[in-house]
C-alpha cells in the first residue's frame, strides 16, 4: 500500500481508506482526468514509470468516470505477459478497490471464453490484446461493450502503433472513453500510437513536429523525488578493439566496437555487422563484460539481503541476449566459468511448461541468474533483480529503457544502499545519451527529495560546463570503466512522436505551399494505386482520391494547408501498409 500523504482533494466516487493515500502522480492524474471529463474530453494519456501503480490508477480512473456518469463498465487491455504480475490476482484487485473506497465491483479476466461468455454483465473486465485480436474474442468483447458505456484502459500502449493488429482489434470495439498508460510512450519505428492525444508544433522554418500530449507524466525524476519507487542506476560501459583480416589479401583492419555501430552500406559494413554479432559469442567478450557484472553481483549478495514474506530474498541477475542460440551459448559460458551460481534460461525454443517452471523458480529466488531473450518484459515484477547484463544489439531508446526498468523496481526489504541497479553494456550500442539522461534525472530527483527533507544535497564535483561526458575506453586485461554522472539540471523531457517537413519550409507563399502539397499528394496517390494494382486489386488513382474525399469530406482542390497535410500523412500510411486505411 502506498504510504500516507496529505489528503487529496475530493474526487468523484473515491473515498480512500484511512490508512491509504494516492501517490502524488496518481492523485494529480485523477484530478486532471475529472476536470477533463467535465470539459467533455474523453481520450487521455498517462505516463507512469514502472512500479508507480498503473493498475490502481486504472481502477481509480474508472471509479471517477463511473461516479460522473460517463462510463458504467471498465475494460483493461494488457499484453498477456502482464496478466500474472499486474492483474491476475483477484485478492489484490479486491484490495485495491477497497483502498480507493470504490464499491465492491465484480471483475473477471477475458483471456479465454469460458468465464467471460457466461458472465458478460460483469462491470470490470481485464482482457489481453491477444484475446481481443482473435475472431471469437473480438466478437465477444464487441457484444460486451455494446451493452453499456465502457472505459477502455490500454496498458503498455507503446505496443499499439496505429497500423498494428492489436490497434485494429481495439478500434473495432465501441468505447465511450479511453485512457492510455505507459512508462515509455514512444516507438523506435516512429509510428504514432493508437488513440493517444498529441499536439502539433509549428517551428519558425514552417516545419511541424507532433508531440504526445500526456494528461500527466511521472518521470524518473518525480519517482526518485518521492522515493521508495525505483532503484538508483549505475551504468558500466565497455569497449573492445577488433582485428579483421581479409581472406584474399591478408589485409588487416582494426575497429573499436563503438566504431562498428555505424553500419552504412557495402560488404565491409555487412562484415562489421556480423563481426558485432559474432563477438558476442566470444569468450573474451563474455569474460570482459560478464566477469565484472558477476563480481558486482556476488558482492551484493554477500553484503545485502532482506527478509520478505518470511523468506530471505537476495539479489538476482538478468542477462539479455540476441537470440535463443546466443542465450544457450551464454548460459554454457556461465555454467563453465561460474558453476557455483544457479543459472538457467528461457526462450521461445524452450517448451512452455519448462519455461514457466524456470520462470517460477526465478520469481521465488531459487535461481540466481536468468539468461533470456526478451521474455521478461513490461509488467514482470521481480524486485530482487539488481544486476543487468545487456548483451544484445538493441539500441533504441524506448526498448532499452524498458529493459533497464526490469531491474529498477524498489525492494522495501533492502535498505537504500542496496537498492541500486547495475547495468553492464557494450560501447557499440550508442546508449550514452540515454544513460546520461537517466542518471541526471535520478540524481536530480534524489536532490529534490533531500532538499524537501531538510538535507543539503551533495555538492557537484564539477560545474555543468566541466562535467565529464560518458567516455568509453578500450578494455585491456579486463580494465573496466564505471560511470557515475554528477547532477545537472535538464529541461523537461518531451517525447517526440514524428516530424513532418513541408515541401518548402522556407517559403511564406501559402499558395505555393498548397500547390506543392497537392503535387505530393497526387504522386503519393499514384504510388498507392500502383502498389494496390501489384497486389491484384483493380484500383486506379481516381479510386484513391475518392477514398480520400470520403475520409476527409472534401476534394483535394478545396483543401486547406492543414487538410492537405492530413491527406499526405494518410497517403503515406496507405503506402506503408499497402492498403487504403
Amino acid at each position: 500500500m502506498p504510504s500516507a500523504s496529505p489528503p487529496a482533494a475530493s474526487l468523484p466516487g473515491l473515498s480512500p481508506a484511512p490508512d491509504f493515500s494516492f501517490r502524488d502522480g496518481q492523485r494529480a492524474f485523477l484530478q486532471k482526468l475529472a476536470a477533463a471529463y467535465e470539459r467533455g474530453e474523453r481520450e487521455h494519456l498517462g505516463v507512469f514509470v514502472p512500479g508507480y501503480g498503473k493498475t490502481l490508477t486504472a481502477l481509480a480512473s474508472f471509479t471517477v468516470a463511473r461516479a460522473m456518469g460517463i462510463c458504467d463498465r471498465l475494460v483493461v487491455f494488457v499484453p498477456r505477459g502482464n496478466l500474472r504480475d499486474q492483474y491476475a490476482d483477484p485478492e489484490e484487485l479486491a484490495q485495491m478497490l477497497q483502498w480507493i473506497g470504490a464499491p465492491p465491483l465484480p471483475f473477471t479476466i477475458a483471456d479465454s471464453d469460458e468465464v467471460f461468455l457466461k458472465n458478460d454483465d460483469i462491470p470490470i473486465l481485464i482482457a489481453t490484446y491477444q484475446y481481443a485480436s482473435g475472431d471469437s474474442g473480438n466478437r465477444a468483447l464487441k457484444r460486451y461493450c455494446q451493452q453499456g458505456d465502457p472505459l477502455f484502459v490500454l496498458d503498455e500502449i507503446h505496443h499499439l502503433p496505429e497500423a498494428g493488429a492489436w490497434s485494429a482489434a481495439v478500434d473495432n470495439l465501441p468505447y465511450t472513453a479511453l485512457v492510455g498508460l505507459s512508462g515509455t510512450p514512444l516507438r523506435s519505428d516512429g509510428q504514432p500510437l493508437f488513440g493517444v492525444p498529441h499536439e502539433v508544433v509549428t517551428h519558425d522554418d514552417g516545419s511541424e513536429s507532433q508531440f504526445y500530449d500526456a494528461l500527466h507524466e511521472v518521470t524518473l525524476r518525480d519517482a526518485h523525488a518521492e522515493g521508495g519507487i525505483l532503484k538508483r542506476v549505475e551504468a558500466h560501459v565497455v569497449d573492445y578493439t577488433i582485428t579483421m583480416q581479409e581472406e584474399d589479401s591478408g589485409r588487416q583492419v582494426e575497429f573499436t566496437l563503438a566504431e562498428l555501430k555505424n553500419e552504412l552500406s557495402g560488404e565491409t559494413d555487412i562484415d562489421r555487422y556480423f563481426a558485432r554479432r559474432h563477438l558476442r559469442f566470444h569468450d573474451v567478450y563474455l569474460e570482459t563484460l560478464l566477469g565484472p557484472a558477476i563480481a558486482r553481483f556476488q558482492a551484493k549478495r554477500a553484503s545485502h539481503r532482506g527478509t520478505h514474506g518470511g523468506a530471505v530474498r537476495n539479489h538476482q541477475m538478468l542477462v539479455i541476449c540476441m537470440s535463443n542460440r546466443h542465450a544457450a551459448d551464454v548460459l554454457d559460458f556461465i555454467e563453465r566459468r561460474y558453476g557455483w551460481l544457479s543459472a538457467t534460461r528461457i526462450g521461445q525454443d524452450v517448451p512452455r511448461p519448462t519455461r514457466e517452471e524456470r520462470l517460477d523458480a526465478y520469481r521465488r529466488g531459487d535461481v540466481d541468474v536468468m539468461v533470456q531473450v526478451d521474455m521478461i518484459g513490461e509488467g514482470t515484477d521481480i524486485k530482487t533483480i539488481s544486476v543487468i547484463a545487456k548483451l544484445d544489439l538493441v539500441s533504441a531508446r524506448s526498448k532499452s529503457l524498458q529493459q533497464i526498468f526490469r531491474g529498477m523496481r524498489y525492494f522495501d526489504a533492502w535498505d537504500a544502499d542496496a537498492n541500486v541497479c547495475d547495468v553492464y553494456t557494450s560501447g557499440d550500442l550508442g546508449l550514452t545519451e540515454t544513460l546520461d539522461w537517466m542518471t541526471r534525472e535520478i540524481q536530480e530527483g534524489i536532490a529534490l527529495r533531500q532538499t524537501e527533507e531538510g538535507r543539503t544535497p551533495p555538492e557537484k564535483a564539477a560545474s555543468d560546463g566541466e562535467r565529464s561526458k560518458w567516455n568509453v575506453t578500450s578494455v585491456s586485461e579486463n580494465d573496466f570503466e564505471t560511470h557515475r554522472l554528477e547532477m545537472e539540471r535538464s529541461g523537461e523531457l518531451r517525447v517526440r512522436r514524428q516530424a513532418y517537413q513541408q515541401s518548402d519550409p522556407s517559403s511564406l507563399d501559402v499558395k505555393a505551399q498548397e500547390d506543392a502539397l497537392r503535387k505530393e499528394c497526387t504522386e503519393l496517390a499514384t504510388e498507392v494505386a500502383y502498389i494496390l494494382q501489384g497486389r491484384g486489386q483493380r484500383v486506379d488513382i481516381k479510386d484513391v482520391h475518392a477514398a480520400a474525399k470520403k475520409r476527409f469530406g472534401e476534394g483535394q482542390a478545396a483543401m486547406s494547408l492543414q487538410r492537405l497535410r492530413h491527406k499526405k500523412r494518410w497517403l503515406q500510411r496507405c503506402k506503408r501498409m499497402k492498403r487504403l486505411v
